[in-house]
């Protein structure tokens, strides 16, 4: 469906958790019914200063 999902946490045993999705199927009928959930209508509004401090943000293990 094109859509893209970038999930977050700084807790490195989520994250792994997150990159673990290569046994995850949606049936079609699954895939139906998410398509109905779209109402048009963004849940979230970035500002150009919340987007450069997101792109400056570095996790402490990058920081050493």
């Amino acid at each position: 469906m094109g859509f893209v999902v970038i999930p977050g946490s700084k807790n490195v045993a989520h994250i792994k958790d997150n990159l673990d999705i290569l046994d995850f199927t949606l049936t079609d009928e699954e895939m139906a019914e998410i398509a109905t959930l779209d109402k048009d209508k963004r849940y979230y509004h970035r500002t150009d200063e919340q987007l450069n401090s997101f792109a400056a943000w570095r996790p402490e293990f990058e920081r050493a």
